[in-house]
Order: C-alpha cells, then sequence, then structure tokens
C-alpha cells in the first residue's frame, strides 16, 4: 500500500492541529455523502479524539503544538467496491508540528531540520491561511502576509503540488465575506500574487492550486471576541465545513495517474499468465509420458546388455528424479499462475474503487466550486485567469 506524504505549512496557531483532528472526525466514520473513510494507528486515533474532546469542551481549546513535538499522522483510506469488498488502496501521512519552525527556523532544532526536509519531499502541501489573520488583513493589518512570506520561502523549495487552505472560515462568513472577494484581495499583494503565479507556473500545477475555505468546527460552534483574535465558544457541538475538500481536492491526480498505470499493467500480467499455462501444459505433457519412457527402456534393454544394465540399476532412481522435479516444477507454475490471478482480481478491485473515487471526488469538487466562484487558480494560455 503506497504511502502518501502530505505537509500542511502553517505559522503557529493557523489551525493545523485542529484542522487535522476535525478532518479525522468527520472521515472516521462512513459517511454516505463521502463513499470513503480512513483509519488510524490505534494511539493516533486515541491522541486526535482527545483533541477533539478538547474542541468540544466547553473550557478552552487545545494547547499549541509545543516546539520539540512531531507528529505524523498516517491516515489509511478504505473504500467499497460494488462487490460490497473493503479496500485500502493508500495511506496519506500528515505531518503536525509548531509553526514556529517556518517563521522562526532554528537550524540546531532536530525537529526543525525534519520539517524542512519533509516539505521537500512532500507530494502535496496544504498552505493553513489564518482566517482570523485574513480578516485583519482585509482591515489593513499585514501581519498574515509577513507570515506567509516565510512560509512561502519553504513552499517554493518544494516540488509538490500546493492548495492554499483558509481555516477559521465561519470568522469570515460571519462579516459577509466570499471566496472571491477574500482571493481577489489577496492577489493584489505583490507577494502573494507573485507567489501563485510562480506555482502556476509549475508543471505540477498544471490543473490550477486550489483556495479552499474550511471551518473545522463549523459556522455556529464559536464566534471572534470583541478583541478580534480570540474565538470563543458558543455551546452546542462542531460541524466541521469543507474539512475533506483539501482531502480530495490534493488526491485527484494522484489517483488519475495511478489509474492509467494500471491500465498499462493489466495486459503484461495477463500475457504471463498465458506462458504460465503453455509451461503448465509442457510439464504435464512430460509427466504423463515417464510411463512411456519406462516401457521403451524395457524394450530397448531386451536388445542391448549395457541398456539392461541402465535398467536394472538406474532406470527407477532416474524417472523417480525426471517425475519429482517435473512435479515440483508444475507446482511452482501452479503457484505463480494462481498469484497472478489474485494480482489482477486485486487490481481489478483496486480499479474499480479508485475510478469510484475519482468519478465522487469530481462531483464534490465541481459542487464545491459551483457553491463557491473562484476557488481555484488556473492557467490558460499566457494569462493568468480564476475559476
Amino acid at each position: 500500500m503506497p504511502t502518501i506524504p502530505v505537509t500542511v505549512l502553517g505559522p503557529a496557531e493557523s489551525g493545523k492541529t485542529v484542522y487535522l483532528a476535525s478532518l479525522f472526525r468527520r472521515l472516521a466514520i462512513p459517511r454516505p455523502d463521502l463513499g470513503f473513510h480512513v483509519q488510524l494507528p490505534p494511539d493516533q486515533s486515541t491522541r486526535l479524539n482527545r483533541i477533539y474532546q478538547q474542541i468540544t469542551s466547553p473550557d478552552a481549546w487545545p494547547d499549541p503544538q509545543r516546539r520539540n513535538e512531531i507528529w505524523e499522522w498516517e491516515f489509511t483510506c478504505s473504500v467499497r467496491t460494488a462487490r460490497n469488498e473493503t479496500y485500502s488502496p493508500f495511506s496519506i501521512t500528515y505531518l503536525d508540528y509548531s509553526g514556529e519552525h517556518l517563521t522562526e527556523p532554528d537550524g540546531r532544532v532536530e525537529a526543525g531540520n525534519r520539517v524542512l526536509t519533509r516539505i521537500q519531499e512532500s507530494k502535496f502541501l496544504l498552505v493553513l491561511l489564518d482566517g482570523v489573520k485574513v480578516l485583519r488583513f482585509l482591515d489593513g493589518d499585514l501581519t498574515l502576509m509577513e507570515d506567509l512570506v516565510a512560509v512561502f520561502s519553504h513552499m517554493l523549495k518544494s516540488r509538490g503540488i500546493v492548495h492554499f487552505v483558509i481555516t477559521k472560515w465561519d470568522v469570515l462568513v460571519a462579516e459577509g465575506h466570499t471566496v472571491q472577494g477574500v482571493k481577489d484581495r489577496l492577489m493584489r499583494h505583490p507577494d502573494f500574487r507573485d507567489t501563485v503565479e510562480t506555482q502556476l507556473r509549475s508543471s505540477d500545477s498544471a490543473k490550477g492550486v486550489r483556495f479552499i475555505p474550511v471551518s473545522s468546527v463549523g459556522l455556529d460552534f464559536a464566534t471572534l471576541d470583541p478583541d478580534g483574535m480570540t474565538m470563543v465558544k458558543k455551546g452546542g457541538f462542531p460541524t466541521p465545513l469543507h474539512v475533506e475538500i483539501p482531502f480530495m481536492a490534493v488526491l485527484m491526480d494522484l489517483f488519475e495517474n495511478q489509474l492509467r498505470e494500471m491500465e498499462r499493467h493489466v495486459p503484461p500480467e495477463s500475457q504471463q499468465i498465458q506462458r504460465g499455462n503453455q509451461r503448465l501444459a509442457w510439464t504435464r505433457m512430460v509427466k504423463d509420458r515417464v510411463p512411456l519412457v519406462r516401457t521403451l527402456l524395457n524394450t530397448v534393454a531386451t536388445r542391448s546388455p549395457v541398456m539392461r544394465l541402465v535398467r536394472d540399476h538406474m532406470a527407477d532412481a532416474f524417472l523417480q528424479f525426471v517425475e519429482t522435479q517435473v512435479t515440483a516444477y508444475g507446482d511452482r507454475v501452479e503457484q505463480d499462475i494462481e498469484q497472478l490471478r489474485d494480482r489482477m482480481l486485486r487490481a481489478t478491485s483496486e480499479k474499480e474503487a479508485l475510478a469510484g473515487l475519482v468519478a465522487l471526488f469530481h462531483a464534490k469538487l465541481a459542487e464545491f466550486e459551483a457553491e463557491h466562484p473562484g476557488s481555484r487558480f488556473i492557467r490558460e494560455e499566457s494569462s493568468w485567469t480564476t475559476a
């Protein structure tokens, strides 16, 4: 099962840990509108559940990640095929760490070096924009952009596909902001605009860069305190909003590439099974003819003293050796054929499962884009446009 490294980039208090806890709670239970679910190792599942319990408690929010703490969460994705078989085609690892490693790096800290190495190796990057800081940016406070410049410098060292995620979207919705409006304002800042355009020039981002609003707690669970910085809980239960959309977005290209790879590999396996069946037929023919060899040897022995000597002293041992070797070879060929058939059946199930996910994700992302116009940056010919 392949493991796909995804790194969440965000300065301190941008909501990385809360987002991952909400993502786990949203995806841990099979839901009709998703078509898949995830599992984590028991210790990781327990820890994320505890973090989520802190989110739902009326008292305080989860403590920020300490600088020396790094967690790597492994989400194993499981889907059901039309034959009601559960299949787990891949897992995703998310790295969780203190945002200070990005904004205040310390080369002497081993944890920080691990974070920076992981960023460079990741196939997918999710850049978190703190919704509270975005709101203040819209009012003229440039703290958000100062944090992002440090994040962008690390992001551009990676060749991975990048998507931007606005956390705490409920804060912006409460003020009447839209995805299109927020994105347009951010694109007026030269540092943000130039970074997006640089990313769009990357061949890995040929299909565009998404701009995804999420709320880890939903629209009615918390509100912004009059101080403009603190989130205050209102009570009730969190209803995470759009937290699965970044998960779906980063996997679309991967799924499509994997399906194409499967198409290329199935025919050779079919040919190998055909060749295996031919070898099996040959071994059975040889085995069937061993008694005929014995009869022929008896006939020749009546006319030749040398062959009589061979028959009397070596024939049984020789023929038994031949028969044993042919049988063993035939058994190996049968095992090879069975393994190839099992692999093809698994590939069929995998292809069916992944094809179903691709169709589902296409539909969900199209529905999301219709609900939030302007949620994707795309490149058309030589001009930069938004969709």
